[in-house]
């Protein structure tokens, strides 16, 4: 099956888009036939998080850009498309998953929203795209209804 961009939308850089966000993908999914959207629409609240904090999209005017594509019955692409890296991000550069040292607990309360990405979905990585501009994708496993499986 050919990939099938299912919706775009551009969400201004503020904390208040990760539930429109959220909605968009959800609604956007089940629009197609994907029954079992919840890993993806919490992987999408972990991304448009991270890029209205932690980059130059949580700036004002920033936009976060969520891409929506369809890959086959049962999988997706989302692509969270950021404004590159913000200038208070120390160190600039692409996202990493934060390792917590084995059988200790740990107080914090950020850090663990790439490990959920990674728990998630199939595979996710990121990619720089124009003008400066960096890209999260994931590739997520849904259920189809049961007549669009075959």
């Amino acid at each position: 099956m050919k990939a099938l961009t299912l919706g775009v939308v551009d969400l201004p850089g503020r904390e208040c888009s990760v539930a429109v966000a959220r909605r968009y993908v959800a609604d956007l999914l089940r629009a197609s036939g994907h029954v079992d959207v919840d890993d993806a629409v919490l992987a999408v609240s972990e991304v448009v998080t991270n890029a209205v904090v932690h980059t130059a999209s949580g700036r004002e005017g920033g936009v976060v850009t969520v891409e929506v594509t369809h890959l086959g019955p049962c999988l997706v692409c989302v692509e969270v498309i950021d404004d590159g890296p913000s200038a208070s991000c120390v160190p600039p550069g692409v996202p990493v998953m934060r390792r917590h040292e084995e059988g200790k607990a740990t107080l914090e309360t950020g850090g663990r929203g790439l490990w959920l990405v990674d728990e998630v979905t199939e595979s996710w990585g990121v990619r720089q795209v124009e003008k400066g501009r960096g890209a999260v994708w994931m590739r997520i496993s849904t259920s189809a209804k049961a007549d669009e499986r075959s």
